[in-house]
């Protein structure tokens, strides 16, 4: 039982995990072919993941619709949104428009999907201003200089702040827009390329752990 369940899944993942790191770096057919049926398969499994993350939404839903539990009667639009937007689909063959005009898919989508995504960005703007205030909180130089970025990218965003900053900073010759273009292009960017830097090496670190059996929550807590 040990050498099914934890001895076999490990050897896949290492054989495999080899294979398609080695791949990458070997100018030859078979690699090329063997990344492409990589990426078929991998394809695959996306969809049966999709396929089985969307079963256990619905029996989650099911359950909690089925004890009453706080908050039941939201589970109920759970189904009403997946049926007013797939059973359209299926319908219109995943078409909005048709000679007709609008087709009931399109109608779901602009005034059904469209309006749920306003009111799910506006109620995140308010986390986002609550956010923003315990961030911009001057605690020390680094959060002195966050403060004045984002205040100078708030500022002139509106056309009150521009008319402030030609009123109060015009003297210095340099348009708001030209500092927010600035401060995009050169300290944003340098500290996004850090970030995506350092998530490449977690990225790396993670699989190599993973391909060499030093990760294995994957298989499960057994």
């Amino acid at each position: 039982m040990k050498l099914i369940k934890k001895q076999i899944p490990l050897a896949i993942v290492l054989v495999f995990g080899v294979l398609t790191l080695v791949s990458y770096y070997v100018p030859h057919k078979l690699s090329v072919d063997y990344i492409e049926t990589m990426n078929k398969w991998e394809n695959i499994v996306a969809a049966f993941a999709f396929l089985l993350g969307l079963v256990s939404l619905f029996f989650s839903h099911y359950y909690k619709i089925k004890r009453k539990a706080d908050g039941w009667g939201y589970s109920l639009f759970v189904y009403v949104g997946f049926l007013a937007m797939v059973i359209p689909a299926f319908i219109w063959h995943g078409k909005q428009t048709s000679e007709l005009g609008m087709t009931s898919l399109g109608w779901a989508f602009r005034y059904i999907y469209n309006a749920l995504s306003a009111s799910m960005f506006a109620v995140l703007a308010f986390y986002i201003v609550s956010t923003a205030y315990r961030s911009f909180r001057i605690k020390s130089a680094q959060a002195f200089v966050l403060f004045v970025a984002a205040f100078i990218l708030i500022l002139g965003k509106v056309p009150l702040g521009q008319i402030i900053w030609d009123s109060v900073l015009g003297w210095t010759g340099q348009g708001v827009d030209q500092v927010i273009e600035w401060i995009m292009g050169v300290p944003a960017v340098a500290g996004k390329r850090g970030i995506m830097i350092g998530i490449a090496i977690g990225a790396i670190v993670t699989s190599f752990k993973i391909i060499f059996g030093i990760e294995k929550q994957y298989m499960g807590k057994d």
